[in-house]
């Protein structure tokens, strides 16, 4: 059978082996298949999703990246169930949020919370590296200040560079989807949502100040700074 579409805005964004994948992360985790269940061959899999071997390939190998199944050659091998690390789970649960329509609001409300953890951490482990990427992407953000949904997405962006700092998986993939879901609603911001791009831009030179410091008390100073009144813009 062909793959099915999944309804919602966001599915568009996926590519094909990134779908698959997920439906079979799903399978795993919604029938609780335990571990070392054969889950067939690759060619099993190309013909129940009607793709291109190269599109199973890249299916299975980000499958095996995420510790989610198992390869083996030969006769009697094939893909097999592993079991599901703790943030794979975590993200599954949080993508059946996303398809039942939950409120942006809502996500903003938890991204807000994990806020201080996201950024203590990133100045615990932020590296030369971690700190040039945030630069340049401030630079970015500032090049934006003129096209609301550009400057949206440059936001988002440093927000999303930082969490990717933090050793925790957990709490990088709640924190992740939750800007993920927020992102999704950006067609809806219109010229009329203004917002001061100058005072929102030097917010996040602080949060990106505070995480070079490695100064906690710095960064929860920050963390505060960075609540406008009007969240969209957050």
């Amino acid at each position: 059978m062909s793959l099915p579409e999944r309804p919602g805005r966001t599915e568009w964004r996926l590519s094909r082996a990134e779908t698959i994948a997920r439906e079979i992360e799903r399978k795993i985790i919604e029938t609780a298949l335990p571990d070392g269940s054969r889950l067939g061959t690759k060619e099993d899999l190309r013909q129940e999703y009607g793709v291109a071997v190269g599109t199973v390939n890249e299916a299975v190998r980000l499958l095996e990246m995420r510790g989610v199944v198992s390869a083996k050659p030969g006769p009697g091998g094939g893909l097999f169930a592993l079991r599901t690390p703790s943030h794979v789970r975590v993200n599954h649960l949080i993508l059946g949020l996303r398809e039942n329509g939950v409120a942006s609001a809502q996500c903003l409300a938890v991204r807000d919370a994990l806020e201080e953890p996201i950024l203590m951490d990133a100045a615990v482990h932020r590296t030369d590296e971690d700190l040039a990427d945030l630069r340049r992407l401030l630079e970015r953000m500032d090049e934006q200040r003129g096209d609301a949904a550009g400057f949206l997405r440059a936001n988002w962006a440093v927000h999303r560079r930082i969490a990717q700092i933090t050793p925790n998986a957990v709490l990088r993939v709640i924190y992740t989807t939750m800007l993920d879901m927020i992102e999704n609603e950006i067609e809806e911001v219109s010229s009329d949502a203004l917002f001061t791009a100058s005072k929102t831009f030097r917010i996040h030179v602080a949060l990106v100040d505070a995480v070079e410091s490695q100064d906690q008390a710095r960064v929860r100073r920050a963390v505060r700074r960075h609540s406008p009144p009007t969240a969209v813009i957050n």
